[in-house]
């Protein structure tokens, strides 16, 4: 269960500009103090994005929070927060995207963005084998994260190294890798079993660039 962040004692005022201990700490809690200051560094992102995302179930037609924050949303998030409009939007994306009952505090919010465009269930799939690569001792970076994500499968230490061979050229794999993901939505949603021919034949047409790289190689 993720833990809640408190400040571990009356003698700290923070403000705008700082922190100000205003009595002597202990050393304990000195050391209390570093714990809160770290949890707040790393959920600022999350604290941000669900504010911005309950506001837009005010802001939003008939009430829906799962709608785009809009323009409104954004220009009161602007001038209260400081933040650019390209920050809120990432901050926004991911609290939207991934459900507080998913999130680990054991992971930072990179971690999460990088989940964000998964479905719900992938999500949860990739926060426990990075949870046991932790207690393992093989640390998940975002770097391997992003890596594994893109392969479909946890990628080994090579795997993460960068080629000097490759540098240079794009990589093709998060591509390949989107397209499949796609199609695998596509037949959960039995989209074989329902689909028009006209539908059928749409996709074909708009897969023929894929076909002609294939054969081009």
């Amino acid at each position: 269960m993720n833990s809640l962040i408190t400040l571990p004692s009356s003698k700290i005022l923070i403000s705008p500009v700082g922190l100000q201990i205003h009595s002597q700490l202990t050393l304990e809690e000195w050391h209390s103090l570093a714990t809160s200051i770290g949890h707040l560094a790393r959920s600022v992102g999350f604290i941000v994005g669900d504010w911005l995302v309950y506001g837009q179930s005010l802001l939003g037609m008939e009430g829906q929070p799962d709608r785009r924050v809009d323009a409104d949303a954004y220009r009161i998030a602007m001038e209260a927060t400081g933040l650019d409009l390209s920050t809120l939007q990432n901050y926004a994306y991911v609290s939207r995207s991934v459900p507080f009952s998913v999130r680990s505090e054991s992971l930072s919010w990179e971690h999460h963005r990088l989940l964000a465009k998964l479905p719900e269930d992938q999500q949860k799939e990739w926060i426990e084998i990075c949870l046991r690569e932790n207690e393992n001792g093989e640390r998940m970076t975002t770097r391997r994260l992003r890596k594994s994500v893109n392969l479909g499968r946890l990628a080994n230490p090579e795997e993460v190294t960068p080629d000097n061979s490759d540098k240079g050229v794009e990589n093709h794999i998060p591509y390949v890798n989107r397209l499949a993901v796609w199609w695998k939505r596509m037949k959960q949603a039995e989209f074989l079993a329902n689909a028009t021919e006209d539908q059928r034949a749409a996709i074909k047409r708009d897969l023929k660039p894929i076909v002609s790289i294939y054969n081009e190689l």
